[in-house]
């Protein structure tokens, strides 16, 4: 699709689409606090959440039609889930899996095939990290009605099946969860008999995997905690996962890198009255995404295109944004004498008589936001560092690898190194406005959305392949494509 900014002027007023990470989180714990009022896949929903409302909806239909009972005699009312008293049944022994591999490429005879449910995932990371260990918990935990299940598959689409799942597998095999990914289908299976207790996990790669565990483990009666080990990634985002368990009456603590989820914190939440009422009668409600509000802020320093729905004392980590918007505005407005780095700051500037000479960010914590702080800044700095990018790599698409492709197109010079990324100042040659540039989308809606940027600050003709996929986050703003550009 041509993206078309020549001669043009942006002057409209958007809403950051609703927090993903908060939505995908709202979800979860309401449903097993026992309210599935919220599950039907609404126009505006993103890509992501309605796989999260899919799976959601797949595994309200296994619990209903088992040894539990609802609540509400009115199917349609909001329901309320309950264990039988009499439903636990005896575990069936599990076959014993030893393979150790993360690909399982054995064939198994026909004693060894497992009554597996199917779970459809599509594209979406947050809901595969997030909703294994919850279903595990559900419908694979011990001393739990197993609905004659051995275990479950996720599918995949896109680069899912590729994107790096070891630290959970491993997390979760001493509690009797195998996790196997099937390359002949791109699929993972997940089987065996999930433990509570004491889980240890490393946090370098994803704390969806951590908020993940949280989750599930309230789950359990006995005590649990879970120990991250290394450095834990976007801390804030477990954070968010905690405010949302303690919102519904089933706090997690910590002790410095120890979680300890509230043992049996659904049930309690569920048979306390008032704690069940209120779950059940909340309005609900998500505050805008600071991820894609990002994008829209940074579009905004190019047009006048006014933002809303953004919680400024959110704590979305890539609220983060702000700070750096705050040196953009600084150096745009000629005051760059006048910016003070912030303490315990994600931004250092390096400046000599009054001027700035070198910036660096450090990204480890906002790999979503790192893509239009690249692309912007060829705009505004002689030179900036991007530090902490690996994790960037493993997105949607390889974005260090997208990002780099876009600027090139465009005539900026990029380095990049395996753990940074270093972006020098736009200078122009040929008059830019008069071509037609081609930025690929690489499948991946964070470069859908940094090609627009780039076509407004150029005010030229884009032409981007697969926009479409901006629907894995923010499909609302295939709309304002439509009228404005």
């Amino acid at each position: 699709m041509i993206i078309n900014c020549k001669n043009k002027t942006f002057d409209f007023t958007i809403d950051a689409p609703p927090s993903k990470s908060l939505y995908h989180r709202e979800l979860i714990v309401r449903f097993l606090c026992g309210d599935y009022s919220h599950l039907n896949i609404l126009d505006t929903d993103s890509n992501d959440i309605r796989e999260t409302k899919t799976v959601l909806q797949c595994l309200y239909n296994i619990l209903k039609h088992s040894s539990y009972s609802l609540s509400s005699s009115n199917p349609e009312d909001n329901l309320s889930l309950e264990t039988a008293s009499n439903a636990s049944q005896e575990n069936s022994q599990e076959n014993s899996n030893e393979n150790s591999n993360e690909n399982s490429n054995e064939e198994m005879d026909d004693s060894e095939k497992k009554n597996l449910t199917f779970f459809p995932c599509g594209e979406s990371g947050s809901t595969l990290r997030l909703l294994i260990p919850v279903i595990s918990a559900l419908l694979l935990g011990e001393g739990r009605n197993k609905y004659g299940l051995d275990g479950f598959t996720i599918g995949t689409q896109g680069r899912l099946f590729d994107r790096p799942i070891k630290a959970l597998r491993d997390a979760m095999r001493p509690h009797g969860i195998i996790i196997e990914k099937i390359p002949e289908t791109r699929s993972i299976m997940v089987t065996g008999t999930m433990t509570p207790g004491d889980y240890k996990i490393d946090g370098r790669v994803s704390s969806q995997y951590i908020s993940g565990l949280l989750m599930a483990l309230t789950v359990f009666d006995e005590p649990c905690s879970v120990e991250v080990t290394g450095e834990l990634k976007s801390v804030h985002y477990v954070e968010l996962t905690q405010d949302v368990l303690a919102k519904y009456g089933c706090p997690a603590t910590n002790e410095g890198n120890i979680y300890h989820p509230s043992a049996g914190g659904y049930s309690k939440a569920q048979s306390e009255k008032s704690t069940a009422e209120s779950i059940l009668n909340s309005t609900f409600k998500v505050e805008g995404d600071w991820s894609n509000g990002a994008f829209l802020l940074c579009m905004q320093r190019w047009s006048d295109i006014k933002v809303n729905n953004l919680n400024p004392d959110s704590k979305q980590g890539d609220k983060a944004i702000l700070e750096y918007l705050e040196l953009v505005d600084y150096v745009m407005n000629g005051k760059q004498a006048d910016y003070k780095c912030k303490p315990d700051s994600f931004i250092f500037v390096d400046s000599k008589n009054n001027k700035i000479k070198n910036i660096y960010c450090d990204c480890t914590d906002i790999p979503d936001i790192t893509p239009y702080m690249a692309v912007i800044a060829p705009f505004v700095f002689d030179k900036i560092t991007f530090s902490g990018i690996d994790r960037l790599r493993i997105k949607e698409s390889d974005r260090v690898k997208a990002v780099t492709t876009h600027l090139s197109n465009i005539g900026v010079r990029t380095v990049e190194t395996d753990d940074e990324l270093i972006v020098y100042r736009f200078t122009p040659g040929e008059d830019i406005k008069d071509k037609k540039i081609y930025l690929p989308a690489f499948n991946d809606h964070r470069m859908v959305m940094c090609a627009i940027l780039l076509a407004v600050i150029l005010k030229c003709e884009v032409d981007i392949d697969n926009i479409y996929c901006i629907r894995k986050s923010f499909p609302e703003f295939l709309g304002y494509i439509d009228r404005y550009f």
